[in-house]
């Protein structure tokens, strides 16, 4: 399958969800034709537990593993895990207009998804600023995976996160022990390896202290090798500007950006009232 990107003029400004973007994707006809005969075949595989899922949530996975056995796979391990994990989705409804403190915590800044960032090959980019994480403030570990797995559920209805998978850019300038739980890790390793059609590209870790990385001997065999061999622990944000252009970045990184996670939290709950935000949440809806 042969991908190709047409670059668009980037503006630091933009901020509305899906329509200024520093990149059009484009799949050739060929390339969606190919997923579009295999839709058929999942929904057939998956059977009752894909009623009233939408042709878009089913194609996240086929664009995850363009096969009807791995998509099929995965699915049936989302809702499996969804069942038996109800905090995510289910106790309380993943939508920041419905859940207070999902909004709350969205709103500070410890992790960001802008949806014109992108690193140089124009896949998505999940920005982390650990030091925002206040662990003593109110927020519970299931609270801030709640966050992650609701940004993450955003970032995956961009056809390049499906196909490409996401960049990640964790700062951990300035964090101290008040900003970490090393339950965070477990839980949200446990939800999201095996479990989600998420293709995670690379990981560079900026500044880690000392605690940070023995916190990260304990939890590192949790992750798949692969995976481990994507994690980079850098200590110059030139490195960064290897992957990401540095006009894209934020303005405390060298960047042009200016990021508002107030108006970002905004514009998704507008879009959670006007149906036109595609959540994963609805996998699990026939099936309950």
């Amino acid at each position: 399958m042969e991908r190709t990107y047409r670059p668009m003029p980037y503006s630091h400004k933009s901020s509305a969800p899906h329509c200024k973007v520093a990149l059009i994707f484009i799949m050739s006809g060929k390339d969606t034709q190919a997923v579009v005969e295999l839709l058929p075949s999942l929904k057939e595989e998956l059977g009752q537990s894909a009623h009233g899922v939408s042709d878009e949530n089913l194609v996240k996975f086929l664009n995850w593993k363009p096969s009807v056995d791995r998509a099929a796979g995965r699915y049936k391990s989302h809702v499996k895990w969804r069942k038996e994990n109800p905090f995510a989705f289910e106790t309380r409804p993943l939508r920041a207009g419905d859940d207070a403190e999902l909004k709350r915590v969205l709103e500070s800044d410890t992790l960001v998804a802008p949806d014109d960032l992108v690193d140089k090959e124009g896949s998505p980019v999940m920005l982390g600023r650990l030091r925002h994480n206040d662990m003593t403030d109110g927020r519970t570990v299931e609270d801030v995976c709640r966050m992650i797995i609701y940004t993450i559920d955003r970032v995956l209805e961009r056809e390049t996160a499906q196909i490409h998978g996401i960049t990640v850019f964790h700062d951990l300038t300035g964090i101290t022990t008040k900003n970490v739980d090393k339950k965070i890790p477990k839980l949200l390793l446990g939800a999201i390896i095996g479990h989600f059609p998420i293709r995670v590209k690379a990981v560079y870790i900026l500044n880690a202290p000392t605690f940070f990385r023995v916190i990260y001997s304990m939890i590192q065999y949790m992750m798949p090798k692969k995976l481990r061999s994507r994690i980079n622990f850098i200590s110059d944000i030139t490195d960064v500007y290897k992957v990401i252009d540095q006009d894209q970045l934020l303005e405390e990184h060298g960047g042009k950006r200016k990021h508002n996670s107030a108006e970002w939290v905004a514009a998704q709950i507008k879009r959670e009232t006007d149906g036109t935000m595609v959540s994963l949440k609805e996998c699990l809806v026939s099936s309950i």
